[in-house]
């Protein structure tokens, strides 16, 4: 008989295991869809929140390095984590929020966001 359907401690701790597992996964995607609009097997959110306000996904298609980079004005650095956890970087030469923020899908690929005008 299987552990799972065994009526004994092994089946009641492996079953009590899988409910667990289950329930962080549901109430992680809830989360993600509730906080971050986006569920959890995208890498491209439509806005992200950062720095007081939201950065909206501009229309472009992805970009590289160099290219965020040149966008931006300067050397990236990472700033925070995405909702699926990818590092989002942006030029910060001050304690100003940047003007564009680029969220890593790839290697060298990033999604670029701008900030909304609010």
């Amino acid at each position: 008989m299987s552990p799972i359907l065994a009526s004994g401690r092994a089946g009641n701790f492996l079953r009590s295991l899988l409910i667990i597992l289950l329930l962080v996964l549901m109430m992680r995607t809830a989360y993600l869809l509730w906080f971050f609009h986006t569920p959890a097997w995208t890498s491209r959110p439509h806005d992200i929140r950062y720095c007081g306000g939201w950065y909206e996904r501009a229309d472009a298609p992805d970009v590289t390095g160099s290219q965020a980079r040149r966008t931006a004005g300067g050397n990236l650095k990472a700033v925070m984590r995405s909702p699926v956890f990818r590092p989002i970087t942006a030029y910060r030469p001050s304690s100003a929020c940047p003007q564009y923020l680029f969220a890593k899908v790839g290697k060298d690929v990033y999604v670029t966001y701008r900030a909304t005008e609010d």
